[in-house]
């Protein structure tokens, strides 16, 4: 065989087995391990998806976002505005996803208005907001607030203390005692002026049967447009036995060097804790009068020691009296 013949006859066997090897290469790339092949293309699709779908613009609408207002200087708001929106936001869908709801406020500059009944309109262009960048506003409900501005002022209200309860049977209120007396607060003209006084935080006195003390006892004023600059005061209350009025005849009259009085006996009125009143008699009884310089006579009433300070003397009858020499 010559060498012509041998590589004519090596060709086509060769020619032959090619698409053999093109065959088993496609197949490799288009048929075999299909499920890693699936695995990816998803996963790929997955990526695209989530990257184009971050940029795509889009809106939320946002209930309940608080509302301020950026007020003069020493003026107050006196009505009761809406102090929540609902704000609808445009932008890239990663941004608005990344915004923190309840941190957003919407803030309105009213420092340039005068005194007076204002309507504000709130638009994206009135506004402002702490917004991720390519995030805008784009609608806000309500759209218009009324607001009424007022000087700010400050003044002393009186406290009035706030007992709370009923005390222990047989038991009174003698006196409540408040330190300070008064305390400052401050807002609206009209809210201030219209103040009475400053009650304290409810004191309990519920089975009470004794004195007792309140520290710190906190200032509650309901109109929550007045400030409470003096926040706290000190509250002292005196509780002691029921009081009874009773009524005394032939109590012995004298003057106070030993002269002797007309009339000579007298009705007196006294008023003091039941179990100390029940047991005074007109025998442990007297009244003393005194002489002044100017000649006039004044009357005074002599208790038992333990009567005194605890027993008023309210009347006596007659209301004058004469001094024989």
């Amino acid at each position: 065989m010559s060498f012509r013949e041998i590589d004519d006859e090596e060709v086509p066997r060769r020619t032959a087995r090619w698409p053999r090897e093109v065959k088993a290469w496609l197949r490799e790339i288009f048929i075999e391990d299909w499920n890693l092949k699936l695995l990816a293309l998803a996963i790929t699709l997955g990526l695209w998806y989530a990257v184009t779908g971050q940029r795509t613009p889009a809106t939320v609408r946002l209930p309940n976002v608080q509302l301020q207002f950026r007020l003069p200087e020493k003026m107050e708001i006196s009505n009761e505005p809406h102090d929540q929106v609902e704000v609808v936001l445009t932008g890239n869908k990663r941004e608005l996803d990344r915004i923190r709801r309840g941190d957003l406020v919407v803030y309105v500059d009213v420092s340039k208005y005068s005194p007076g009944e204002r309507v504000v309109q709130l638009t994206r262009d009135t506004v402002t907001m702490d917004l991720p960048e390519g995030v805008r506003v784009d609608d806000i409900e309500p759209n218009v607030v009324p607001l009424r501005l007022e000087p700010r002022i400050e003044t002393q209200v009186v406290v009035e203390p706030r007992l709370d309860g009923k005390l222990a049977e047989g038991f009174e209120l003698y006196g409540v005692q408040v330190t300070p007396q008064t305390v400052r607060v401050r807002g609206p003209a009209s809210h201030v002026s219209a103040l009475q006084q400053a009650p304290t935080e409810p004191i309990s006195i519920t089975e009470r049967k004794e004195n007792f003390n309140v520290q710190q006892a906190a200032i509650e004023i309901p109109d929550q447009r007045v400030n409470v600059l003096d926040t706290v005061v000190n509250v002292n209350v005196e509780i002691g036995e029921q009081r009874i009025e009773k009524v005394l005849a032939g109590i012995p009259v004298r003057e106070s060097t030993g002269l002797q009085a007309r009339p000579e006996i007298a009705t007196v009125t006294l008023y003091g804790p039941r179990s100390v009143i029940e047991l005074l008699r007109p025998e442990n009884l007297q009244i003393l009068l005194d002489v002044g310089a100017d000649g006039a006579i004044t009357s005074r009433l002599v208790l038992p020691p333990e009567a005194e300070g605890r027993v008023h003397l309210r009347s006596i009858v007659p209301s004058g009296f004469s001094i024989i020499r």
